[in-house]
């Protein structure tokens, strides 16, 4: 306390001399030691005055420690007038003693996001695909406070999406904005179960349409026929390049809707079995997936559903794939033979010829190789899977039983590739077929 207190205010050093109103006692116990003047915060508000160049400011430092916690915070905001000061004090009390924190106020739309990533139990290839989709909005207002976000701010982005912002400057697809704002939303909906925020303004705002219709789309190989007559006219073209390949067991694994991730986690010991007895007993048993993480290295984890747990008996679907994937094994054991203490043995399926796991791009390279190879038209990989959809059920397989092969929920199969079809008549075809 100076030794001045009773005459001058200490924080601004006005003179107090005989002036009365508005003056605030600074006490000692019971004793007056000095004043504030009526420009100032009270000795015992958590607030100060700082002279700047700009001319005064308000420090505000209030303690947001959450109860229970075992480590004091503190936050703190310099405001322009003493008035604003006192509110933003009153108002960061307030939340305190509501919501035991201050995570709206002071959270980020960019941090909001990464603190639902933390919580929601997503494996690293999901997580960085996640993080891809979000950057557009991280870029567009990621360190404004959720607080402050307004619907505009959700529509201008989705807008500037529409018309450019690629690294080519070319527009974002509408699956592309409708992930991007689907990631923000999730991560607000967290906010509003949590009652830090009151609603979720993306609710507000209108979306781009998805009408996505496998069977409008040129992604897919087209089927020819219905019932036994129906076929794939391209499963054949391809089927027959691809038998020549180092990889055509594995190809005949893609042809049977296994996808690229369960293809290139296979091992041959535990995961391919073989029937003597009975070759259409032999399947591979999906339960790893590997992936590219972060464009360089692979990531091998579990199945991403409870679903992609499954059995694929390749020889029933695809007659010939026990000798392919024979033929695969045997050039392996050979390779390893030739190259001795230099090759990798890995014991995946589908490798180089040093025994290391092919990268999962690389594959999807080789696929569109062939294709074009086998003059079929150059889909996406995982089309292949759209395609044999299409076909199964021009044979009359039920929703059940294909969501089953690929790995599926009966809803997700349906939205994914039957979006046009009526439920109530997916549902009587698979009551007439059973579930089998």
């Amino acid at each position: 306390m100076p030794d001045d207190a009773m005459k001058l205010c200490p924080s601004c050093e006005e003179p107090r001399g005989n002036r009365r109103q508005g003056w605030q006692p600074i006490y000692q116990g019971d004793e007056i030691r000095g004043y504030t003047c009526p420009a100032c915060p009270e000795w015992g508000e958590p607030i100060r005055r700082v002279e700047t160049a700009r001319g005064a400011r308000f420090v505000a430092v209030v303690d947001a420690t959450p109860p229970g916690a075992a480590k004091r915070k503190q936050t703190k905001k310099t405001l322009v007038t003493l008035e604003e000061a006192r509110q933003w004090v009153a108002e960061v009390r307030a939340e305190v003693a509501e919501r035991g924190g201050l995570s709206s106020r002071e959270l980020t739309v960019a941090q909001a996001f990464e603190d639902w990533l933390g919580v929601a139990e997503l494996k690293p290839p999901t997580v960085r695909n996640y993080r891809a989709q979000f950057k557009p909005v991280a870029d567009a207002f990621g360190t404004l406070p959720v607080r402050e976000l307004e619907p505009h701010h959700v529509e201008k982005l989705i807008a500037s999406m529409k018309s450019g912002g690629k690294r080519d400057g070319k527009p974002f697809g509408k699956w592309a904005i409708r992930a991007a704002v689907g990631r923000l939303s999730q991560a607000l909906d967290r906010l509003v179960r949590h009652r830090l925020l009151t609603q979720n303004v993306v609710q507000l705002v209108d979306k781009p349409k998805d009408k996505r219709s496998m069977r409008r789309t040129f992604e897919y190989w087209k089927t020819t026929g219905v019932g036994d007559a129906a076929k794939c006219p391209n499963f054949d073209k391809f089927r027959r390049v691809a038998d020549e390949h180092r990889d055509a067991g594995a190809w005949r694994l893609t042809l049977c809707g296994m996808t690229r991730a369960d293809i290139m986690g296979l091992r041959w010991d535990g995961d391919v079995h073989f029937d003597e007895s009975d070759p259409r007993n032999s399947y591979a048993e999906v339960n790893q997936g590997r992936v590219i993480l972060d464009g360089k290295d692979d990531h091998v984890d579990d199945a991403k559903s409870e679903q992609r747990y499954r059995k694929v008996y390749f020889e029933r679907l695809e007659p010939g794939t026990v000798a392919l994937l024979r033929k695969m094994k045997a050039r392996q054991a050979a390779e390893k033979l030739a190259a001795v203490s230099a090759y990798e043995d890995s014991g995946y399926v589908v490798v180089n010829e040093a025994g290391k796991p092919l990268r999962p791009e690389l594959y999807s390279d080789r696929f569109r190789s062939l294709c074009r190879k086998a003059g079929v038209p150059v889909i996406h990989l995982h089309k292949i899977r759209h395609s044999l959809a299409a076909l199964l059920h021009e044979r009359g397989w039920s929703v059940r039983r294909a969501a089953r092969l690929l790995g599926h929920t009966k809803q997700v199969h349906i939205t994914n590739y039957l979006p046009d079809a009526d439920n109530d008549t997916l549902d009587d075809l698979d009551e007439q077929q059973g579930a089998a």
